[in-house]
C-alpha cells in the first residue's frame, strides 16, 4: 500500500477486504463499497466488454444501455444516454491525448471549472447538484475495460490533488479485481465463442447489442459488407447514421446493418435478400437473451450473411458499361423494388427525368416490365420493371 493519507489508510484497508469478497455483479457492489466506505453517495460505472482468452480479438466497447447507477434519478439518466453522452468530457475517445492512459482524472485536468459550467455536459451534471467530478478508469494493458465517475455536490467543493493518490490506489484495487471477475463472467465467454466458432467460416457473421450495434463481425461479413457499399454507396449514403461512435473499422457492417434491419423490422421476417448488380445478399435473422456483465438481461442480435455473386457482362457495348452514376443510382433502386415516383423523390429529380431513364434502360435490353402497380398519392398505373439476368 502507498504512503496514504492517514484518514484513507482505515477505509481503504476496509473496502479491500470487502472487494475481495465473491459478488454476481461486481459494479453495482463496487460503487456500494465506494458509498460504504468513503461516502461517495453517488456513482456510475462503464463496464466495456473484454475479451477474456488469450489469442482473441482485441475488442473494446461499452453500451450505453449497459452502465450501473448508484444513487442517481433515472430520468436525467435517459437524457445523458439519449443526447448529453455526445458531449461527455470524460469519454475516453475525446479525452485530450496527454491525460489518455491516467488512472484518474478530474474535471479541471481536463479544462477550467469557470469553462466546464458553460459545457452542455457540466450544464445537465450540475442540474443534478453533480457539480465536480472524478473518473477512475480501469485497464488491460493500454486497453480500457472499464470507466467509473464520483461525484461531489456543490456543498462538498471539488475534489482536492490530495485525493488523487488515494483514488489511483483504488482504481487499481478494481482493476485487479474487475479484470478477474471479467473472465470469469458469461458475457466473456460468449463473445469469445462467437470468434471461436464464426471467425474462419464464409458465411458472415455479426454480433449486435439490443440497439442494434455491431460489435463483433467475422472477415467473411466485412467483405461482403465492402461489395453491399461499393453496390450501394451513391444511392443509399444516407443510411450510414452521422452518430455512429463505434469502432471504425466495423462502419461499413453498421452500414449495411441500419438498411437491413429497418426492412426486417418494416416487413416482420426473419430473412431478407438485397439484389444488386453484383449479386444477391442474403441476411437471417436471430435475436435471444443473456445475461451481461452488469447483471443484466439484455437482448442480442445475430445476422448471418451470404452472398452470391454474378459476373457482370464483359462487353463495352453492354448498356451498364455506358451508364453514366446517376443512371445507375437509378438502377440500383429498381433492384431494390422502387417504383418511378419513388426513385424521383430519393434523388430528388422530376418525374419525367426518372421515367426518361428507365426508358432509356428499357430500350437498351436491361430492364423489362413485369408489371403494373398503383401508387398512393397519384392514383395511377405504374410499371413495375424487373433487372434482366
Amino acid at each position: 500500500m502507498p504512503n496514504l493519507p492517514e484518514a484513507w489508510e482505515a477505509p481503504v484497508l476496509r473496502f479491500s477486504l470487502d472487494l475481495a469478497k465473491d459478488s454476481e455483479n461486481f459494479p453495482k457492489k463496487v460503487l456500494a463499497l465506494f458509498d460504504k466506505h468513503f461516502g461517495f453517495r453517488r456513482g456510475i460505472f462503464f463496464p466495456y466488454y473484454y475479451s477474456a482468452f488469450p489469442g482473441s480479438f482485441p475488442r473494446r466497447g461499452s453500451s450505453l444501455s449497459n452502465y450501473i447507477t448508484y444513487g442517481l434519478r433515472y430520468g436525467p439518466m435517459y437524457d445523458y444516454k439519449d443526447h448529453v453522452y455526445k458531449e461527455d468530457i470524460f469519454r475516453h475517445s475525446s479525452l485530450p491525448e496527454h491525460l489518455k492512459g491516467k488512472r484518474v482524472i478530474f474535471t479541471e485536468d481536463i479544462m477550467p471549472f469557470e469553462e466546464y459550467e458553460h459545457t452542455p455536459y457540466g450544464i445537465h451534471m450540475m442540474s443534478e447538484n453533480l457539480y465536480y467530478q472524478a473518473v477512475l478508469f480501469f485497464y488491460l494493458g493500454e486497453r480500457v475495460i472499464g470507466s467509473m465517475g464520483l461525484f461531489h455536490s456543490k456543498e462538498e467543493g471539488p475534489f482536492q490533488e490530495e485525493d488523487r493518490e488515494p483514488l489511483e490506489y483504488l482504481s487499481e484495487l478494481v482493476e485487479a479485481n474487475y479484470q478477474n471477475y471479467l473472465r470469469h463472467t458469461g458475457e466473456a465467454r460468449f463473445h469469445d465463442c462467437f470468434q471461436l466458432f464464426f471467425q474462419d467460416i464464409k458465411t458472415g457473421a455479426v454480433l449486435l447489442n439490443q440497439d442494434m450495434t455491431v460489435l463483433q463481425t467475422n472477415k467473411a461479413a466485412q467483405h461482403i459488407s465492402k461489395v453491399f457499399w461499393e453496390q450501394y454507396r451513391h444511392s443509399h449514403g444516407h443510411f450510414l447514421r452521422s452518430n455512429y461512435q463505434g469502432d471504425a473499422k466495423f462502419r461499413e457492417v453498421q452500414t449495411m446493418i441500419n438498411e437491413i434491419s429497418e426492412r426486417l423490422t418494416t416487413q416482420g421476417s426473419t430473412s431478407q435478400t438485397i439484389t444488386s448488380l453484383a449479386g444477391d445478399i442474403t441476411f437471417y435473422h436471430t435475436s435471444f437473451l443473456s445475461s451481461s456483465s452488469a447483471g443484466l438481461i439484455q437482448t442480442w442480435h445475430l445476422m448471418l450473411i451470404t452472398c452470391q455473386t454474378k459476373e457482370l457482362p464483359k462487353s463495352v457495348d453492354h448498356p451498364y458499361n455506358t451508364l453514366t452514376q446517376q443512371e445507375r443510382r437509378i438502377v440500383y433502386y429498381l433492384a431494390s423494388g422502387k417504383k418511378n415516383e419513388q426513385i424521383a423523390e430519393e434523388l430528388h429529380i422530376s418525374f419525367r427525368t426518372a421515367a426518361r431513364i428507365v426508358e432509356k434502360l428499357e430500350q437498351n435490353g436491361y430492364i423489362v416490365e413485369v408489371g403494373r402497380s398503383v401508387l398512393n398519392g397519384r392514383g395511377r398505373p405504374t410499371r413495375v420493371f424487373q433487372l434482366l439476368r
